[in-house]
């Protein structure tokens, strides 16, 4: 009776090894949703594109727009996208409506160890984009 009992509990292991794989390999596959926050520091109000995709400039015949506006400062937008990047662009007072900066891509956080080929990173456990948009061009 020893020998099927351990065959059973092993049996059993490996029905349980295969249902663990299964279930983690579906929840890989499924599309983890990346929230973004932009806050609009001002001091005045800018345009503002956020895209799904990584093709420059933002309005990209390859990339998705998430956000197009025009925000007064202190407003807070947000949307998501299943992307863990994003391109962003804005304009810059005196001309909110055509003064575009060149186009970037932001990524969700990450927190990285090592460096070259050792480097590794890992999402964060926040994997919320957030981004202050300010009105005035950096010098």
């Amino acid at each position: 009776m020893g020998v099927i009992a351990g065959w059973l509990k092993w049996r059993g292991l490996v029905l349980a090894s295969c249902c663990l794989l299964t279930s983690s390999a579906a929840n890989a596959g499924a599309p983890s949703v990346t929230p973004i926050e932009l806050t609009m520091a001002g001091p005045e109000a800018v345009s503002v594109r956020v895209a799904r995709g990584t093709t420059l400039p933002c309005d990209s015949g390859d990339d998705r727009v998430l956000v197009r506006g025009k925000f007064n400062a202190g407003e807070v937008v947000r949307a998501s996208t299943t992307d863990a990047c994003v391109c962003i662009q804005q304009t810059y007072q005196p001309f909110p409506d055509v003064d575009w900066a060149p186009a970037g891509v932001v990524c969700r956080p990450q927190s990285c160890v090592g460096a070259g080929k050792a480097k590794r990173c890992v999402p964060m456990k926040d994997p919320t984009i957030r981004l202050r948009i300010q009105s005035q061009r950096p010098e």
